[in-house]
């Protein structure tokens, strides 16, 4: 009898470990190194007081940018470099100025629609259109559509669906382009159709219905991955342009390079190419996230590739709608480089995060963390602001009604890292014509596994009841799988209203304001929680779930919205 005891105890005890085992085995498995153990077990502090210099706003009226002390470039020992057709050169004056006026910028596109990452080049405008809110929920009747993936340059994994930062282009063609263009037929008839342009991480540029998911034309089979935000002329002309997110592995193994692609929206065909292995650029990685700018005036092209250059080109764009025919023909191609000294080592240059635009002035943000000013008339630097941690999320240009100019940037963690993997990323606010730091938001958070914490979203200005905010979501904090949706004062970075999720997000929201009242953010996450929130309380109004990461960034065109996910469907939903 005593025997039968020990035996039940032993089977009892061989249960235990081996439940435990498992457990310990999911465990290790989640958190894919033992040294991030720590992490699972511990919280960060989260949200750190507000840091302030707020006699930096000084200045902010200027209409010419200039440096002040703590934002030379000198004091950052960076080194410029200019190349004009080809042809290193030690400085350049632009034939044709370029300026970007408070018209150009408010006024920015022909055609209804999402046509750039956030909506214009100031980063500013995520949501278009009106909408009358009745029962503030989101229809489960919603569409879907099956995407695909394509191989990763090291010949093993997989870039799938659509992630980081990847928001959609909708717009609604005007009915004379329509009947141009390679569209079926079903499409052409189709009375103010709004079309969705999605370069996805599978290689393909899909064209869907905006209402219903189904296709408007062949899809565009380019074979390299997709990671960023296209951009659509803004002058209704049928051009988009689009960069590559990374080498691919081609049909003999050989390791493609990412570039930048342009394509006529008449016929599906490539017009136009650059940024491949590019020799003046510092850093060998090429990859093209930013969301490009035209600058139509001068028929200029402008876009910051993550290998270290901005790129500018004068497109010469022929555009004849009675004839059906689109071409450019570049000249005068103008790129811009730095190096800076704190760089050499780990070679941190080059910009995923798309630039904002005043003037003639480009503000950008770059993987080692500076934020600066160029004048793209004259491709120098005005201005640089350290901020210490990579620059994931974009800047948003800020003007008020007294013409003063602030920029709204925020980090990702990425080098000042603890023992424990753990550090700080922050929210800032800049003038945006002297650099100067007026305000700063710091998290303390959690970056493991390559998957970084911090902000890697762009952030929302707040208009009418919201007047005075900024939202940001901030992932990896308090602990290792959770986040915060934050709003924060405008004027001082003090916290409004905080919501803590168990989950986190990469996905920039968007806020719609209903004409019967109130401001609504829609906020994708990376458990796959769609979210419609009371952007004056942070109160959650209604959720569904899609059962895979939304890394992407929705488009939202009145009451409906557009976004991929990972697991390979593009999705539409209605906002009732």
């Amino acid at each position: 009898m005593k025997r039968h005891r020990w035996k039940l105890v032993l089977l009892a005890l061989a249960l235990v470990f081996l439940i435990g085992a498992a457990a310990l085995f999911k465990l290790m498995v989640r958190v894919g190194n033992i040294k991030y153990l720590y992490n699972y077990m511990h919280n960060t502090a989260g949200g750190l007081p507000t840091e302030y210099s707020l006699e930096n706003a000084f200045g902010a009226n200027l209409v010419i940018a200039q440096a002040v002390s703590g934002t030379e470039p000198s004091e950052l020992s960076i080194t410029e470099k200019i190349s004009v057709n080809g042809i290193e050169s030690t400085k350049y004056e632009r034939s044709e100025p370029i300026y970007f006026d408070n018209t150009i910028l408010s006024n920015f596109s022909n055609l209804p629609g999402l046509l750039t990452f956030r909506g214009n080049y100031m980063r500013s405008a995520p949501v278009y259109g009106t909408v009358e809110l009745k029962e503030k929920k989101f229809n489960r009747n919603y569409w879907s559509y099956k995407t695909g993936k394509v191989l990763k340059s090291n010949g093993v994994d997989y870039w799938s669906g659509n992630g980081w930062t990847g928001q959609p282009i909708v717009v609604q063609w005007d009915e004379e382009t329509k009947q141009i263009m390679n569209l079926y037929e079903e499409s052409k008839k189709k009375r103010n159709l709004i079309e969705v342009i999605y370069p996805g991480m599978d290689g393909m540029i899909h064209f869907l219905d905006f209402e219903t998911g189904n296709p408007t034309r062949d899809a565009i089979n380019v074979g390299m991955t997709f990671k960023g935000t296209a951009s659509l002329h803004p002058d209704g002309i049928p051009m988009l342009i689009c960069g590559s997110g990374d080498a691919q592995t081609g049909p003999y193994g050989e390791c493609i390079s990412p570039r930048v692609y342009i394509y006529s929206l008449i016929d599906g065909s490539k017009l136009y190419e650059f940024g491949a292995n590019d020799s003046f650029a510092p850093r060998i990685w090429h990859a093209y996230d930013s969301s490009p700018i035209f600058h139509t005036p001068t028929d200029t092209l402008i876009y910051p590739g993550e290998n270290g250059v901005l790129y500018t080109l004068k497109l010469n764009t022929t555009y004849n709608k009675a004839s059906k025919t689109l071409t450019v023909a570049p000249s005068e191609i103008v790129n811009y480089t730095f190096t800076e000294k704190k760089y050499d080592e780990d070679k941190r240059y080059g910009s995923e995060c798309s630039g904002a635009v005043w003037g003639n002035y480009i503000f950008l943000g770059d993987n080692g963390g500076t934020i600066f000013c160029i004048d793209l008339n004259t491709m120098k630097m005005i201005w640089a602001q350290e901020v210490k941690e990579d620059v994931n999320s974009s800047p948003i240009l800020e003007i008020d009604k007294d013409g003063n100019k602030y920029l709204y940037v925020a980090t990702t963690l990425k080098f000042e890292i603890g023992s424990h993997s753990m550090g700080q990323a922050a929210i800032y606010k800049l003038n945006a014509m002297t650099g100067a730091i007026i305000w700063k938001k710091p998290y303390e958070v959690h970056t493991v596994s390559g998957l970084a914490g911090g902000i890697l979203s762009t952030g929302i200005l707040g208009n009418g009841p919201i007047s005075g905010t900024i939202l940001y979501s901030v992932s990896k904090t308090p602990s290792i799988g959770s986040g915060y949706l934050v709003s924060l004062d405008t004027k001082t970075g003090e916290v409004i209203w905080e919501r803590k999720l168990d989950t986190y997000s990469w996905s920039s929201g968007g806020v719609i304001y209903p004409e019967n009242g109130g401001a609504y953010l829609i906020q994708g996450c990376q458990n796959g929680d769609l979210l419609l929130i009371d952007a004056q309380t942070g109160e959650v109004v209604d959720q569904m779930n899609f059962g895979t990461g939304i890394e992407a960034t929705p488009a939202i065109f009145g009451n409906r919205l557009v976004v991929g996910t990972r697991n390979e469907q593009i999705i539409g939903v209605e906002i009732k």
